[in-house]
């Protein structure tokens, strides 16, 4: 019996979401019975939701047959286990992005994620036209909007205020790249804005953001967690030893991954995936490069010997 999930809105959109990775075959087709697995898999270990889409998920790499899968998939699973589920419906044009948005809405999405389309730079009549017109296409269905680089045009505050009063149903944002300077502009500026970063709870929580979309849940969710709930809690003592050791996770053994061996975010996030017990492989799509199973294998080794801590349960 599928429970029912409770609306997504300013107030209560929050805590840890955990990006979904889509496993590939030799042919480069989606595994939908893995895929399935893989969505199951976040049932009970305490994160808000999950989320197609972006980087890890690889929605760039994805026909109109093949997202079409996937967004069914992902919404009956999601639903299946209890938890609400984000579809993203980034897109090079609002009428590719606004053919998402239709089969989102069918499949039952809580919210969609979506990024500035990125080809060329965005001015603001247009970002303004953008978000218009894709909340129009939503219609109830409610937006998290993607701030990231590679949209090339990043909104400022004042802009990211003017959007939230014009857009009710825009009620979060993504933004891993912010410090919390902006993010404090930010909430000034769109008050009651649901403004998101990645795992740095310990830093941004206090300062007013909401929790994370974050891809170190595939190696250990409960854990990921737990750190959020701490930081919620305002049980920054205690959460600081966990905090540390999930940055240093981050930095020393994730981040050297791509500015050394010259691997991408998405197969940095399967390797990690793989280690904590997923079942979504390291192939990622062509033509960018995957990681293998010595990366997996160096990984839990690198926890092992430095960050114990965040060993997930198979592996303690």
């Amino acid at each position: 019996m599928t429970t029912r999930i409770k609306p997504l809105t300013r107030k209560t959109l929050k805590g840890v979401w955990s990006a979904l990775i889509l496993p590939w075959n030799d042919h480069d087709e989606l595994d939908a019975r893995r895929f399935a697995r893989e969505v199951r898999a976040y049932g009970g270990t305490g994160v808000s939701g999950v989320y197609t889409g972006g980087t890890t998920g690889e929605f760039y790499a994805q026909d109109d047959a093949t997202y079409e899968r996937v967004t069914k998939i992902a919404c009956d699973e999601a639903h299946a286990v209890g938890l609400p589920i984000q579809i993203g419906v980034t897109a090079l044009s609002t009428r590719t992005a606004c053919q998402r948005i239709r089969t989102a809405n069918r499949a039952g999405a809580d919210a969609l994620q979506i990024a500035l389309p990125f080809w060329l730079e965005l001015k603001d009549d247009e970002v303004m036209r953008f978000v218009k017109e894709i909340a129009d296409e939503a219609g109830r269905t409610p937006i998290i909007i993607y701030l990231t680089g590679r949209s090339k045009r990043k909104v400022d505050p004042a802009f990211l205020g003017k959007l939230a009063k014009a857009v009710p149903t825009f009620i979060g944002t993504k933004d891993t790249g912010s410090d919390l300077k902006t993010l404090k502009a930010m909430l000034k500026a769109a008050p009651g804005l649901a403004i998101f970063g990645g795992e740095d709870f310990f830093e941004r929580v206090p300062a007013g953001g909401r929790g994370g979309y974050c891809s170190i849940t595939g190696f250990n969710a409960p854990k990921v967690v737990e750190l959020y709930n701490l930081c919620a809690a305002g049980k920054l003592k205690e959460a600081k030893p966990l905090a540390d050791a999930m940055h240093r996770y981050l930095y020393e053994a994730l981040i050297p991954m791509v500015r050394e061996e010259g691997l991408w975010d998405s197969a940095v996030d399967r390797i990690q995936r793989v280690a904590g017990g997923g079942v979504v492989g390291v192939r990622c799509q062509s033509p960018y490069r995957s990681g293998t199973e010595q990366h997996v294998k160096r990984l839990i080794a690198w926890v092992r010997k430095h960050t114990p801590e965040l060993l997930p349960a198979h592996l303690a």
